[in-house]
């Protein structure tokens, strides 16, 4: 099975808790067998390859403690390049 990741917006980790997977990114691919954590960085997209029955999480801050779904994926992710970059424009924009 593979999976396509959104681009993330904020620093986060992924938990590989059992199996074995390789993620593949700009930078190369790499094999990962559990248990072990990945640090993922701000505008990273991945594709995860599972070589075997295996179980990840991400771990992602929640700053305003809120449980709807839709808002926590708002701030923890764009869909597409697009609305990442408008989102990089945005948050820049706020800092200046």
């Amino acid at each position: 099975a593979a999976v396509i990741g959104a681009f993330w917006k904020h620093e986060h980790f992924l938990f590989l808790l059992t199996g074995k997977i390789t993620i593949g990114d700009k930078y190369g691919v790499e094999e990962y067998i559990a248990p072990c954590y990945v640090k993922s960085l701000p505008g990273a997209q991945r594709v995860i390859h599972a070589l075997e029955d295996s179980i990840f999480m991400n771990i992602h801050k929640n700053p305003t403690n809120t449980r709807d779904l839709d808002e926590i994926e708002r701030y923890i992710c764009s869909l597409n390049i697009e609305e990442y970059n408008e989102y990089i424009n945005n948050k820049e924009l706020c800092q200046d």
